[in-house]
């Protein structure tokens, strides 16, 4: 398995990859709330890969098995969070998922180094994110891996309506 920048003409199989984590996670307690034609949106991911945020895990038969994006893009509310650090130079975490089959294999560490590499080339201090308070095994990946639990806070997205997140924030 190999963890590198998705090129622009790769968003096809990225779609793909997350439209087939949601049917498969579907009925799993630690879903998703990702919803296909919502988000992610392939034009999104476009962007992402032609501005270089888009990280993809894949497989030697080139499989997409995990994608990450990494951007300075803090959504509504982040400004609201009591943030361990205050700063302008913030990395954002967005879209963490690895093929469910291979959960547990270190997949969703190794694109989150890749995010930590490219929050550094970024000129970030810190990364941020959000995740859903039942996702203990996300939770548990960005705890071990040094992200600080930061709290929750209610947010906005298309796909979840106003939800609470926990909020994590990594220091560089």
């Amino acid at each position: 398995m190999t963890v590198r920048r998705a090129a622009p003409e790769e968003t096809q199989a990225v779609i793909s990859f997350y439209y087939d984590l949601i049917d498969e996670m579907k009925d799993d307690p630690f879903r998703p709330t990702w919803f296909k034609g919502v988000y992610p949106l392939l034009s999104d991911l476009r962007e992402a890969a032609e501005n270089g945020w888009l990280w993809i895990a894949v497989e030697e038969d080139g499989s997409v098995v995990g994608a990450v994006v990494v951007n300075n893009r803090q959504g509504k509310g982040y400004d609201e969070v009591n943030w361990n650090v205050t700063t302008d130079a913030v990395a954002v975490v967005h879209l963490l998922g690895t093929a469910p089959r291979l959960h547990g294999r270190g997949i969703g560490r190794s694109l989150l180094e890749s995010a930590r590499d490219a929050a550094r080339e970024m000129g970030a201090e810190v990364i941020r994110l959000d995740t859903l308070p039942h996702n203990a095994p996300g939770r548990h990946l960005y705890e071990s891996f040094g992200f600080q639990y930061c709290g929750n806070m209610e947010l906005y997205y298309p796909s979840t309506g106003v939800t609470p997140f926990s909020m994590y924030e990594y220091i560089l």
